[in-house]
């Protein structure tokens, strides 16, 4: 092309393209990455590829959006009662580097019937539509699938299964009262706890394994740490106070004293996707929360191409010793990318193009 369509034109033919070919073209992506084998190191214990699970909000307004929006009450039973419409999508992020995170499969949660949906219901379900499409897609790709306590149920664990899968979830004592509950008993009792001092503080771990839950033998791991830390902002800035954390991890990967440190640090990357994936989409550049048409399947296009752009940035930024010497802002770079692929003709693109059209005449 000689130049770029407008973005009514892009929209109008957005809204016939089928979302799954975006998908496919995602998939193919992750595919061309992980054959390259450049990433190999990122492997968890040297077999499996960790991918991030998580739900995010997209676009949302009080008056009415698409039929397939989901909705939600606040303030109900006050004189400040009101409806919001949203749209809601499920994510799931490939870990290729600690840089990068890449979209390797998306599901978008729909309305039911046009009920108020429940974050747990809603998003539980989605995760087992896209847990069978990751499968069918990627049949033989070793999976350890990571992601909050929403997950943590008898339903996660059989299909991680019946997938030949792992998982690492964060895990809340809410979610399976009788895990905790044996955890605690147990952990006096086997003696793993380790502790080690920090530049700021001090760090510790432990764990039990072989915790039966309805058949399930799943292993448990704990986190800590407590430190001096200095308040930047409000009343207390500038002075110390003395902060402490714990997190637990419930997984099906064995856990011994050499290992538990890497198992939780891999656990703790689910954050991750929140801070590099979702985040950044909504506030550097790529306006995530935007609703870029009223068309629901030009909506989902929309999200497709954001996603096959943040892969793109990520990667390009990967390479530091390039970046490094561009002192601009990340939105400041990808403005500059975008200008250059204005002002530069794609010559090869543009050659292979015209070879088949002299092969056809021919």
């Amino acid at each position: 092309m000689e130049e770029l369509p407008y973005w009514e034109t892009i929209n109008r033919y957005l809204e016939k393209v089928d979302p799954e070919k975006l998908q496919d073209i995602l998939n193919r992506l992750c595919s061309r990455l992980l054959c390259s084998r450049a990433f190999e190191n990122m492997r968890i214990r040297g077999k499996y590829w960790q991918v991030i699970i998580d739900g995010t909000q997209l676009c949302s307004s009080r008056r009415e959006l698409d039929g397939k929006s989901l909705h939600r009450t606040h303030n109900k039973g006050t004189e400040k009662e009101y409806q919001e419409n949203y749209y809601y999508v499920l994510e799931a992020k490939l870990v290729l580097h600690p840089k990068i995170l890449i979209s390797i499969q998306t599901e978008f949660v729909d309305n039911e019937e046009g009920k108020e949906m429940e974050k747990q219901d809603c998003e539980r379900k989605a995760c087992w539509r896209l847990m069978e499409k990751l499968k069918k897609a990627f049949p033989r790709l070793p999976i350890c699938l990571c992601g909050d306590s929403l997950y943590a149920c008898e339903g996660f664990f059989e299909r991680c299964k019946g997938k030949n899968w792992r998982y690492i979830l964060r895990y809340k004592e809410g979610s399976i009262p009788s895990i905790g509950e044996e955890y605690r008993e147990l952990k006096e009792m086997e003696k793993n706890y380790q502790e080690r001092e920090t530049q700021t503080g001090k760090e510790w771990y432990d764990y039990v394994t072989d915790i039966d839950y309805k058949g399930h033998q799943v292993n448990l791991a704990e986190y800590g740490e407590s430190g001096e830390h200095i308040c930047k902002k409000g009343r207390k800035k500038g002075k110390a106070e003395t902060i402490r954390k714990e997190f637990w991890f419930l997984t099906d990967l064995p856990i011994t004293r050499k290992n538990v440190a890497g198992l939780v640090e891999r656990g703790r990357m689910r954050w991750r996707i929140e801070n590099d994936g979702f985040n950044a989409q909504k506030r550097q550049g790529y306006h995530l929360e935007h609703q870029y048409s009223r068309n629901y399947q030009a909506l989902k296009n929309h999200y497709y191409l954001i996603q096959i752009g943040h892969m793109i940035s990520q990667i390009m930024e990967a390479w530091e010793k390039i970046w490094k010497k561009v002192k601009q802002s990340r939105e400041q770079k990808h403005r500059r990318i975008l200008e250059s692929m204005k002002e530069t003709p794609l010559r090869e693109y543009k050659e292979e193009i015209a070879k088949k059209i002299q092969i056809r005449l021919i």
